[in-house]
């Protein structure tokens, strides 16, 4: 077992995408060479990790180890819509670089995985993990999701520094739920702008909804995703706008307006901002 901290990490991402579970979705129990994240958006579903059950809602993360044994059942009477991240912790160019298949728990044998890891700092990284809340993580995944279905130049290196502001995200998480009381406060905002992302959101209004300075709430919310108010809120437009323009035959025009953007130049120079691309790249 090779033994490291989190600053010897070096993400390699071998698959990265949004995914729709129909209704009557099921696994039986396998396990994955690499290590696998799964982020749920929206739905429901029931998870099991060893011999452990979880019930996943909208902000649901699960991350394990090859090691783990697991299935996914959605229990939702529609489609449930998840992130999936295959992923090592350390890149090593002698490992295959495509997407794994699963192997069944019956054929499944030790030697499969493709790392056997443990952390010293946070020992949580190399064990079944569950968090709820992590709505947060959504813009990142977002553009995760958008490098690895249009990928670009440098693409690998992109998901490679997109994949370690996760980890570090859950690290924090992590080490804060061990030591702190989270604050539930921050947690709310987030929930706030992900649900009005079309309203009006300047600082100002989300400090009047709240009843706190506007400074108070920046300097959290900024404490927390690594982004100040007005950027949180701008990435998080941005990454239902791209979700709108992979999906959806709507204009442009549309989708600005839907995701809270009273200009069509300045969601352009946005979007443009944070992807590289305009977003007619993605509609074309």
């Amino acid at each position: 077992m090779q033994k490291i901290n989190l600053n010897d990490i070096n993400p390699y991402v071998r698959f990265s995408k949004t995914m729709i579970l129909p209704y009557d979705f099921s696994t039986n129990d396998v396990h994955a060479c690499d290590i696998r994240l799964v982020y749920f958006y929206s739905g429901a579903a029931k998870v099991k990790m060893n011999e452990r059950t979880y019930q996943a809602s909208r902000g649901s993360l699960f991350l394990y180890p090859s090691s783990t044994k697991y299935s996914i059942i959605n229990t939702h009477e529609g489609d449930t819509k998840i992130m999936s991240i295959n992923f090592d912790y350390i890149t090593d160019d002698a490992r295959p670089a495509s997407p794994i298949p699963t192997i069944s728990d019956k054929l499944w044998n030790p030697a499969d995985a493709l790392e056997d890891i443990a952390f010293e700092d946070i020992p949580q990284l190399g064990e079944p993990l569950h968090l709820d809340t992590m709505q947060s993580l959504e813009p990142i995944f977002g553009e995760m999701t958008n490098e690895f279905v249009s990928p670009k130049m440098h693409d690998t290196i992109m998901l490679r520094l997109l994949m370690h502001q996760v980890l570090i995200y859950i690290a924090r998480r992590v080490t804060l739920g061990t030591g702190q009381k989270r604050s539930g406060f921050v947690d709310q905002v987030i929930d706030y702008i992900q649900e009005n992302y079309a309203s009006d959101l300047s600082n100002e209004s989300i400090g009047k909804y709240f009843n706190y300075h506007p400074n108070y709430i920046n300097r959290v919310v900024q404490k927390r995703t690594g982004q100040s108010l007005h950027q949180y809120v701008l990435s998080c437009r941005v990454s239902k706008a791209l979700d709108m323009l992979q999906t959806t035959n709507l204009s442009i025009t549309e989708v600005a307006e839907r995701v809270g953007f009273s200009s069509i130049k300045h969601f352009s120079q946005t979007f443009k901002s944070i992807y590289g691309y305009s977003p007619i790249h993605f509609r074309d």
